[in-house]
This record gives structure tokens, sequence and C-alpha cells, in this order.
């Protein structure tokens, strides 16, 4: 009978919780308390501090934590067994129970519960562990118990933290998936012995120095592959097969049938590689070129060079995530609520590649046939730089084709060139949490009332807790109740007062953070204060007042937003201040002036409309059957909070469908004709296909007018008129007059520099060499002097090169005619010879490359020179 992956993990918490274990949901795929950790890897994770005895109060644990790892993606979809993204069931002891109960409630589960066949079950234990030795040979013959070394049988976290000797449970798959030697076995590496579940007796803290210091209490760690074990409870044959993958495979093979011998590797990488970018992503990691994003683009990237090599061109992976979600949902609900931006983000990474892989695949197999063994670093480095191969994906197919590269030299090339690769992470700055976790959460009111009266329960300083704190000083205030907002959510914190029940002004609260539910006021003392003492909190209203405008603000950008461009723009980050805000949004391009024009239309008419701004607090499941829209950089509970405009919601059903829904914590006009007036200030790019807009609202925007007012004031009085319409002719005739005179300057510059040019004209195995060098002129001037040149010869086969040296620099232009080109002589293997000689940085298409450096003044380079390089 199978058993579904649903099944499976309702048992292991039904299990484990009947143990008295306090089951926590999955932590994020960013690891929160730990500034060595990319992704959170092991289900240990999140409880790192308890190993450690940091954090206490909790004895027992189990969840399943979602994981993503790199380790071997090279393996990924070549194996039955090999992903990045994995579930991790696991139950863990912080000083309670030890290796006797572990070993005994394994053994219970995975053979009782999910009815694995024992007679196929092996035992490893680390060699020195002779107490774990002896347990298990009280359950099973000490035959299928093996004593293996610290490389398999000894866990380690990192570098440094929390580890011990551990013991697998590995199920045997049968003779047809070993490796046919004598002596296979447990100890073997290859497929046979499937490790299910690794208990690990966390024992010591591993220290930088290698030393291992005896942690304060004993603690057990395990982890349990649900893919790997809902293969093998229903004896299938890969991870693969389970249904947490068929239906993404079965997806795909709509789109796509391949003949290919490899078929079925290409579409087990792929169906991998979909969940870990779903997952990522909808977790708000962006692909981009460093750190997390480094890894995200890299995944996605190698799915889609499957995708190629079973010969389809166009963006598929994106429709795949649906089918992610379809299956994922019922667990972890949040990734439904970020579908549409994960497709979207997907599908323009894909549109992306895509128009350079055909480019770079045709470089690789070009290379194939010119080295036979060793290619060149700068060659390969060309790969990474301009087609935006990863290097790990580099490297996988330069295997597969029995090609080296210098990896040494690649990486001084990488680095000299300041590309960031994967090893440019530094680690993310992480607050210490602890301190505040003394306190009892704070109570926060500031939605309804702007001040109230509130106990100081501590002053922190210096990372410290005191109880006394002086006159002008600067320290961190935590109160048993606050009307001042937390900075969180994008919105920043509050300011104010605090003051004595009789009004005098003891502190500022200069700024106000949110940390574990604890509200800190970062305040500076104007008197002496003491902890349990009682004080009036008073916000600065006209900022929250500002800052409620330019919240409600963002919420009706959002929205005119994807009416102008699409339900793909959606918001990707934001900063609500009380001056401004602003507000990042998926776009592959610049927002036009006319679409400008519309998005403050449309958010300006709906303040005229005096929208209410109705506040709902439900469940997630109910605020997305509203349909209320989710951010990527919140992570929320079950219980949210819904900010509502326009429309009527009542007992969480509409009754009129709102104009903006979504999920927010953050304080908001009650309607919204309280924003008064928007004004957009700018429109940028901030990454790959993310767009910035700034903005203001409110008095602000009257600020702002009577500024531009007082400036058109100012150039009218220049221009000697006032009237508008003649300020923009006179302004376009200066420009236009600008222009003239600007050519006319260039024009006799670049006569009087080629007096002094240089130049030589040469013909050599049928190519026809034009070399000038014009010193002191600008690139732009080489520009439009090789325009005349190459018009001039276009019909013969001719290679123009223009360079211009001013103290050390170099500026160059190459151009070929059409005769050249058809030749397979194009400018970009010109510019690869002197890009090589020189060491100078060209860039351009096949009949114009352009491009410059430095170079030695000692050391001027003739016309020979560079005739000599080109005819080498």
């Amino acid at each position: 009978m199978k058993i579904t992956s649903t099944e499976i993990r309702k048992k292991f918490i039904e299990y484990f919780g009947s143990l008295n274990h306090i089951v926590f949901n999955s932590d994020s795929l960013i690891p929160s308390s730990d500034p060595t950790l990319l992704f959170t890897s092991a289900g240990m994770v999140q409880f790192k501090d308890y190993f450690l005895a940091k954090k206490t109060g909790l004895k027992r644990a189990c969840s399943i934590q979602k994981c993503l790892r790199t380790s071997d993606i090279e393996k990924v979809g070549h194996t039955i067994r090999h992903l990045t993204f994995f579930e991790m069931l696991g139950n863990f002891s912080f000083g309670d129970y030890f290796k006797k109960e572990a070993i005994h409630w394994a053994w219970e589960f995975i053979c009782n519960v999910v009815n694995l066949d024992r007679t196929r079950l092996y035992i490893t234990v680390y060699k020195d562990d002779d107490e774990a030795y002896e347990i298990w040979s009280k359950i099973l013959p000490t035959s299928k118990i093996y004593k293996l070394s610290e490389e398999t049988n000894f866990w380690k976290m990192g570098d440094s933290g929390p580890c011990g000797p551990c013991s697998e449970i590995l199920y045997d798959l049968g003779d047809e998936f070993g490796c046919k030697k004598p002596d296979c076995g447990p100890q073997c590496g290859c497929d046979r012995f499937l490790e299910v579940w690794n208990l690990v007796f966390t024992q010591f803290d591993l220290q930088k120095d290698g030393k291992l210091v005896p942690l304060k209490q004993k603690n057990i760690d395990t982890g349990m592959g649900l893919e790997r074990l809902c293969m093998v409870v229903n004896n299938l044959k890969s991870v693969f097969e389970t249904d947490l993958f068929m239906p993404i495979k079965e997806e795909f093979k709509k789109y796509i049938s391949s003949n290919s011998e490899n078929f079925d590797i290409y579409i087990n990488a792929i169906s991998d590689h979909i969940r870990a970018a779903t997952f990522a992503i909808s977790e708000g990691i962006l692909p981009s070129n460093e750190s997390r994003g480094y890894v995200i683009r890299k995944i996605i990237r190698r799915a889609l060079r499957y995708v190629k090599l079973l010969n389809y061109n166009k963006p598929i992976l994106y429709k795949l995530v649906p089918k992610v979600v379809e299956i994922m949902r019922s667990v972890y609900p949040e990734i439904e609520l970020h579908r549409e931006k994960v497709s979207v983000i997907i599908k323009s990474e894909e549109e992306k590649f895509l128009e350079t892989l055909d480019e770079g695949i045709k470089l690789i197999d070009e290379l194939t046939k010119k080295y036979k063994d060793i290619i060149p670093a700068d060659v390969v480095f060309k790969l990474y730089d301009t087609y935006g191969f990863p290097k790990e994906l580099i490297d996988e197919i330069l295997k597969e084709k029995n090609l080296s590269y210098n990896e040494k030299e690649f990486l001084e090339i990488q680095k000299k060139s300041k590309d960031i690769s994967k090893a440019s992470w530094k680690g993310v700055k992480v607050v210490n949490k602890d301190i505040y976790l003394l306190f009892p959460q704070t109570k926060f009111i500031g939605y309804e009332e702007f001040s109230t009266k509130a106990k100081l329960l501590g002053i922190i300083k210096d990372t410290k807790v005191i109880n006394k704190a002086s006159k002008n000083e600067e320290v961190e205030l935590i109160f048993d109740i606050t009307t001042f907002y937390g900075e969180s959510g994008g919105q920043i914190g509050d300011s104010g007062t605090i003051e004595t029940l009789d009004n005098k002004i003891v502190a500022e609260v200069k700024d106000t953070k949110k940390i574990e539910n604890r509200t800190v006021h970062i305040a500076y003392l104007y008197q002496e204060i003491e902890t349990n003492s009682d004080f009036i909190l008073k916000v600065n209203i006209q900022k929250r007042k500002n800052i409620m405008r330019h919240h409600t603000a963002t919420h009706l950008l959002h929205k005119a937003l994807k009416e102008i461009l699409g339900e793909h723009a959606t918001q990707s980050g934001s900063l609500v201040a009380d001056n401004y805000f602003r507000f990042d949004f998926i776009h592959w391009k610049a927002l036009s002036s006319d679409e400008i024009s519309q998005i403050e239309k449309i958010v300006n008419q709906k303040i005229l409309e005096c929208l209410p701004v109705e506040v709902i607090h439900t469940d997630l499941e109910k605020a997305k059957k509203l349909g209320a829209t989710a951010l990527f950089e919140e992570k929320y509970q079950q219980q949210v909070r819904v900010i509502a405009i326009g429309g009527k919601i009542e007992n969480d059903r509409i009754i009129k469908p709102p104009y903006s829904i979504e999920l927010c914590g953050g304080t908001h006009c009650s309607n919204t004709g309280e924003i008064g007036i928007f004004k957009i200030l700018s429109e940028t790019s901030v990454g790959t296909n993310i767009r910035r807009i700034e903005a203001i609202c409110g008095e602000k925007v009257s600020y702002y007018i009577d500024n531009l007012s007082k400036i058109l004031s100012e150039i009218g009085y220049m221009l000697g008129t006032t009237n508008l319409e003649e300020i923009k002719f006179k302004i376009e005739k200066l420009i236009q007059e600008n222009k003239k005179l600007q050519k006319e300057i260039e024009n006799i510059k670049l006569n009087l520099t080629s007096q002094h040019s240089q130049e030589i004209s040469q013909e050599l195995n049928g190519i026809k060499f034009y070399i000038k060098h014009i010193p002191d002129i600008e690139l732009r001037q080489l520009r439009t002097l090789s325009d005349e040149i190459i018009r001039k010869y276009e019909k013969e086969p001719y290679l123009v090169v223009l360079y211009s040296t001013q103290k050390e620099k170099i500026s160059i232009v190459i151009r070929t005619t059409p005769t050249l080109i058809q030749q397979g002589l194009t400018s970009q293997k010109f510019a690869e010879k002197i890009s090589k000689n020189l060491n100078i940085r060209l860039a351009g298409r096949d009949d114009f490359v352009q491009g410059g450096g430095s170079i030695i003044e000692e050391k001027p380079i003739s016309i020979h020179t560079i005739l000599n390089i080109l005819t080498q």
C-alpha cells in the first residue's frame, strides 16, 4: 500500500509529538540567527542556540525543515538520491534524552510506524563510539552494524559549532543498485545502501582552532530526508519517482518529449531545481550575481541548460511553478501567496539567459575543436563574464567534454575584473536578540492611540541590562506597552518624547525598533530614569501622519503599477519614511513619461475618491481567499492583518471588491483623502528586472511645488520671460545652439589633431588594414570618424582600427566591413588579439568593437605595433 509524502509528514509529527516533543514549523531558508550559513541546510539550524545552551527552557523538539544545499549540485539528476532542495524530518533533545532513546525511537518509527522492511536495514556508527554500538547490538545482529571513520560518522555543522559522533540507518536497495564489487557493503559509496536517517549525538562544540570542547549538555540532532523515506517506503527506485516529483515531471512532459538517452537525467535535475528556485524566490531571494541570489541564478541556469539540451529554445521553467505550489501549498501555504511573482521572475531569468546561451554553447563547441586538453583561463572567463555561465556550470560542461583549464588563473582574472562570484559572500549582520528576550513582549496600541501611560521594564546600555541610567546618555528602553511603531515591514520607526506623569520631558525617542516582538525605544535622556517607573509615551504625531500618508500611498501605487504595467509588477521592497517613500517592483524596462503620468493620475484619482481604509484581522488561509497580496520580505504568522482600500468586507466575505487588499502590519490613514496628493519624483533601475519609484505625498508635495515654482521663476528671469511656453521654447533653442557649437568645436579639434596623426594602409593575405593613431581625442570622436571611413570602404575587405592615446590611457575603435564578416573575420575576433596583447577591455558586435584601458606612457603604442598584433 502506497504512503503519500503528506501521510509520512503527519505520522512523523504525531509520533514524536506523542513523545512530548514540541512541534516547530519549518524555519526560513535564510538562517536568521547564523551569519556563517548562506542557507538553512539542516533541521538543527534553528535550534543552534539551544544546542550551545545559550537558550534554555526547551527540552525536546521536532520539525520538518525545508533545506537547500548545493555541495553536490553536479550529482543532482545523475543519481537516485541527490537534491538541492529537500525536506528534513528531525527530532531533537537539548540536555534531555540521549543515545538510548534516540536509537530506540528511530527504530520504532522506521519499522513499526512506516513499516520499512527491517531485513533490509543496516547500521553504521562512529569507530570509537562503543556506547552506540552496544545499544544497536541489542536491537539487531552485529553483522548488520558497521564501525566507520570520522569522514562518514562524525557530524560537523561547519568549520565551527556543535558536532559529535553519529549513527546512520541505511536501507539496502538491492544488488541492481550496487557497484558489483565483492566487498560492496554499507561502507561503500555506491547507491545500493541508501542513508535514510542520521542520528547525531551532539556532544562537542568545535572551535575555530579545531579543538573539541564538551558542550554543557549532551544533545540529540537527527535528520531524515523526506524524499528518501518516501522512496524506500513505497519501494521506488529513485526519489524522483515519489509524489513530490512525479507531478512536476508529468507537467514538464506536456511541453517537451524527447528520445534523448539522457532525458531522465535532465528532467530529474529540472524538477529538483524548479523546487529550489520556487521556494527560494518565494522567500525574497532574487536571482543576482552575489551571495544567495548567485546560487539561485546558478540553479535556474543549470536547469535551463538541460532544457536547451533537449532542443527546446523557449522559457518553460516558469510554467512548472504552479505545479510545485500545488504539491507543497498544504504544508507551506505561504508559497501560494507568491506564485505569480515567482513565475514572473523565473521567466525573466530564462529570457535573459536564453539570449546568450546559444552564443555561449557555440563558443564551447569551437573550443572543443580548437583545444584538445587545456583551454586558456581568459577564454574560459569569457564564458563567465560575457555569456553569464556560472563557474560551476562551466566546470560541469568542460568535464563532460574532457577539457580543463587553470582555475587559479581564472580566479585571478575574475578578481582583477572585479566580478563577484559565489566566494564574495561576507555574511550578514546578525543582531544578538537574547538580551531582548529577557523581557516580556510589548503590547502595541499605536494603531489607535498616539500616547499612553507605560511602565519602564528595562534599560539596555552597550548590550548590558541596567536598572538606572543618567542624564545625557543614549540608551534602549523597553516598556510594557507602547504607542511607538517599531521599524518593520519597510516602515521606519516612530520618534517622540517620554514624559513624567506631570508632563515633564525626560527623554527624546530618536528611533524605534521591533526585535522579537519587543519594541525597543532608542532614546536620549534629559534626566535620570529608573526601571519600574511609570511614564507617558508620546509619538511625534506630525511625523507619524506623514508616514501613514506615504504607507497608504504605497498600496495605491502597487495597484496602479499592476493596472498600467501588468500583474507582474509586484512589490519587491520598500522604505516608508515621513519625508518620502521608495517602492521597488518587478519590471524589465524603464517607465515612459506617459506611464508615469498615468500611474500618478490613477493614484491621485483614488485619493480624491476618499476611499475608506479598512483593517481586517483574520487567518492566513482566509486572507488568501480574499485575494490579499503578500510581500517577499515579510514572514507571516497564521494570524494576519489585512489592509483593504475601498470596497466592503464583512465576516471574511467580500461584499464589494476592494480596490487594493494587502497583508500589512504598518500604520495607515483611515481614508485615502487624508493622503492629500501624490507625486512621483524619480523612477530608476536598482537591479536586474527591479525598478524603483521614489515619491512624496501631502504637505511634502506642497513644498516640492513651491520649490519648483521658485526655480522656474528664476529660470524665467534669466531668460527674460515669465511665460512657461516661452521658457520651454527658449531653452530648446539654447540647447540646439549649444549642440551646433559643440559640433563645430569637435570638428575644429579633430582637424587640428588629425594634422598630428599617423596612419598606415596595407593589404596582407586578402585583408586591407587601415590603422590610424590620432592623439588626444575622445572615444566618441573616434566613433564618428570610423563611421565616415567604413562607409567609404564598405564594399571592400577592410579592417579599420582607430585609436587615440591621452597620457596613460588608450581609446580604440575596431570596424570590419560586411565582406570580411562573411569570411568569418569579425571585429570581435581582432579585438580578442588586441585585448590579449595590450590588456585592455573591448566589447561590441561583429562589425563594431570599442573600448580602452591603461597603458605605460614610457612605452607608446605605434601603428606598426597594432598591425603586428592583428596579423599574428
